[in-house]
């Protein structure tokens, strides 16, 4: 019989503790946190610029200059962010990771590939890890046969082969798809010696891929059953995967995908299962199942206090409302009848008082519970005029409902804004939009000459109107198409050998829980940005339609593209920095022309970035760093993440960390800042916050590049305390916009425009349920609405 040894069997358990097996690489590196409560792991060093050298970067630079950049080397990627933001070192010292390198015959050319372009197609990698990259070079299509020479935990080396110039990129390992990783790992580690083939658990644990360490320590006990010591090992990878499959019940749980939460419980694996995450299943599947019974109740309890409403009228005009909410009451909005789920046992209401709890509850949120049920009524019938308001395309007809809406009971602005606030998007999706599992292709009808824009939209799993989604805006560039772009983050729908359709997408933004929608942006044949009104045009113009008929959360709306769709989330991030939570450009340069990234420079203070590059996509990263360096230096939320050896490609391997970053806390819409100092080149890019302008003076259009003498106008807001507001700006006429998250309505407001105090304003600024509705019809914003305006002069 045989034994497994004691240094393998001390291999596994260390690997399970994060110590790992003496045949793996050493390296120092350090695990920092950063004040966003990001981590990052690497070879840290500082730098002046993110074009430097760091291998030219040494003490004495260190000491006689600025050192503002923060950049982290994990042999994948560097990633750059402001020193200001780092945290705390966690932990400083050798990092060791399993390394398996599979024969190659690697290229040793003195030709070297120096610059990567565009990708024409990336073939899968074979069971011995080659495959074919294509790219567009000056000199046309250009294809490059290429092979993994060393593979860890977290990145593959892939060189290119034996006589074709010598490339070295890196791939994160977590892009490889399973299939092909497994195959290649078979490949290059030797089964009949298991002293070898423990090497792949090993892996796999690094990795925290337990469910295929557990898959193959099976496998090796299964062919060499003499060998003892591992049965404890694979209980304790059957733990480890268990808590896995907690975690990723968690993120659906964020997501509100409750079905699936609810099956993936049902068949939770209880078998050598640790206690304490059996307790944590236990308790998840006690709340989903007390969460059921109170929806039960509730509709049961509603049903029968209709049925006893006291006047007859009000009992017919109410039941549509209940029939309603019988049929859309869910877990994400249980909460807006809290009123009456605290107060339908009390014997002292009425069934009246109870119903309108329920219908005033759920048109306005809990917090807008109230017991008078001719109140009610009367806000059911409001909340079918504000949609009828909303979708109105002739003014007339809008005034008309206008007026009958200011004079009905409880239509006062503050319940206006409740009521737009929690009512499902206002616009329908037409009939010939919907495509298969949760995708639709729409028109946004355009306001100029520019016509109309197409867009294409995927929701997550269980969409359901009455919650609000995160939002990606994906625009792509000129070698892939929209459906591309989107599926980048949603991944493919599943087809059959036919490819017909049979299966919803599965991608990481559908995990996460993401609505994402790719806009049909560009002119034909339309190879470079231009800085266009008709582009900007597109983008907003699809994004505020998309908004209208979708359950979008505008406070977490985030910009993306690749290459030139890079180019533009950059420009049009910059120009519209209150309507993002972050942007994510993908292998962007700005024009060296047309110079407004340039001049916009400052407004990233108010918008965070996250850059992905490629080190050999030409000079990208040195044309780019201009801008980027002032960004760090001012301490902006700004990360650039730059991949060893890549050039202009998707980086599908960025999605996961991009997502993470699009989760944290910092990257929500917070409203106005309290103090904003925006560029404005263009007069299109005229709203920032409560200030709009008209006419501004130096404005440079397009086509009006290149002119030496181009100067940015200024948009200066601040609000230095409470009800106190001051504004500068150039233009010939300015509106300022105000709702209770900028000015107390009830106490006077001073403004300050240009160095002068305006008078006779402080009576002037009144909610005005027409400023609030036209404001929601036109921008479509229905979190953040403006309740009166301003205009000056």
């Amino acid at each position: 019989m045989h034994f497994l040894p004691p240094f393998i069997r001390c291999a596994i358990w260390l690997a399970i503790g994060s110590t790992v097996y003496v045949a793996s690489f050493r390296c120092v590196a350090q695990k920092v946190q950063l004040q966003d409560g990001r981590i990052l792991q690497g070879k840290m060093m500082t730098m002046s610029g993110v074009a430097k050298n760091p291998m030219s970067v040494h003490e004495d630079d260190e000491k006689n200059q600025s050192m503002p950049i923060l950049m982290v080397h994990d042999d994948l990627r560097r990633t750059f962010i402001p020193k200001y933001f780092l945290d705390n070192i966690i932990d400083e010292g050798i990092e060791n990771q399993i390394r398996i390198k599979p024969w190659q015959n690697a290229s040793n050319s003195n030709r070297v590939i120096s610059s990567v372009g565009p990708s024409l197609g990336i073939d899968p990698f074979d069971k011995f890890g080659r495959r074919i990259y294509r790219m567009q070079t000056k000199d046309g299509p250009l294809q490059v046969v290429q092979c993994i020479t060393e593979i860890t935990p977290r990145y593959a080396k892939v060189e290119s082969w034996r006589g074709e110039p010598r490339w070295d990129m890196r791939l994160a390992t977590s892009s490889i798809p399973r299939d092909q990783l497994a195959a290649i790992l078979a490949q290059a580690v030797s089964h009949d010696d298991p002293q070898e083939w423990i090497k792949i658990v090993q892996f796999y644990l690094q990795s925290e891929r337990y469910l295929d360490a557990r898959y193959e320590l099976e496998a090796i006990m299964s062919r060499y059953p003499q060998m003892q010591g591992l049965e404890t090992v694979a209980r304790e990878l059957k733990q480890m995967g268990a808590k896995r499959i907690l975690e990723e019940i968690q993120l659906r749980q964020r997501a509100g995908q409750h079905a699936l939460v609810t099956r993936l419980l049902e068949n939770f694996p209880p078998e050598e299962v640790s206690g304490e995450t059996l307790q944590q299943v236990r308790e998840m599947t006690n709340r989903y199942a007390e969460q059921a019974a109170r929806l039960q109740a509730v509709i049961v309890e509603l049903q029968a206090n209709a049925r006893q409403v006291s006047d007859e009228d009000h009992r017919a005009l109410v039941q549509p409302l209940v029939e309603e909410v019988v049929t859309d009451l869910t877990q994400n909005n249980l909460n807006r009848l809290v009123a009456f789920i605290q107060l339908k046992d009390d014997s002292s209401l009425t069934a009246d008082e109870k119903v309108a709890l329920v219908i005033s509850g759920w048109i306005l949120g809990a917090e807008g519970a109230n017991q008078k049920i001719s109140l009610a009524i009367s806000l059911l019938q409001v909340r079918d005029k504000v949609r009828r308001y909303l979708r109105e395309p002739l003014a007339h007809e809008r005034q008309t409902l206008l007026e009958s809406i200011r004079s009905a009971e409880g239509a006062d602005v503050v319940n206006l804004a409740r009521l737009i606030a929690h009512m499902p998007p206002p616009w329908t999706i037409p009939q010939e939009g919907v495509r298969q599992f949760g995708a639709y292709e729409l028109t946004a009808p355009g306001q100029s000459e520019n016509g109309d824009f197409r867009y294409i939209v995927q929701v997550p799993p269980e969409y359901d109107v009455y919650r609000h989604y995160p939002t990606i805006v994906a625009l792509n560039g000129a070698y892939n198409s929209p459906q591309q772009e989107l599926e980048f983050w949603t991944g493919p729908p599943i087809r059959k050998e036919t490819k017909e359709i049979i299966g919803s997408r599965r991608g990481q933004a559908m995990r996460h829980g993401y609505i994402t929608i790719a806009i049909d942006w560009q002119k034909p044949q339309q190879y470079e940005y231009e800085y266009t009104l008709r582009e900007h045009e597109a983008v907003l113009t699809c994004l505020r339609d998309a908004t209208r008929r979708f359950s979008i959360d505008n406070d977490r709306v985030f910009l993306t593209g690749h290459g030139i769709g890079g180019d533009a989330s950059w420009d049009i991030g910059l120009a519209h920095p209150d309507l993002w939570a972050g942007v994510i450009p993908f292998v962007a340069q700005f024009s060296q022309v047309k110079k407004y990234v340039q001049h916009y420079w400052e407004n990233a203070r108010h918008v965070p970035f996250y850059f992905v590059a490629g080190e050999k996509d030409g000079s990208k990263m040195s044309n780019n760093a201009g801008v980027l360096d002032k960004y760090f230096v001012k301490r902006f939320d700004a990360t650039v993440v730059e991949f060893l050896g890549r050039g202009q490609e998707p980086f599908q391997d960025e999605v996961l960390p991009a997502l993470d970053w699009m989760e944290l806390s910092t990257h929500r819409r917070q409203g106005s800042p309290s103090e904003f100092r925006c560029m404005t080149m263009r007069p299109w890019d005229n709203f920032f916050w409560w200030i709009e302008g008209r006419n501004f003076p130096n404005s440079v259009q397009p086509a009006s590049w290149p002119l030496r003498s181009a100067r940015p106008t200024q948009v200066h807001g601040k609000i230095p305390k409470a009800n106190e507001l001051i504004a500068k700006s150039a233009a010939e006429k300015t509106t300022f916009w105000f709702n209770p998250k900028i000015v107390d309505f009830s106490q006077p407001i001073n403004i300050t425009y240009n160095g002068r105090k305006l008078s006779k304003v402080r009576s002037s600024i009144r909610p005005d349920p027409e400023v609030l509705l036209e404001d929601v019809r036109t921008r479509g914003d229905r979190q953040r609405p403006f309740w009166a305006k301003l205009d000056v002069p």
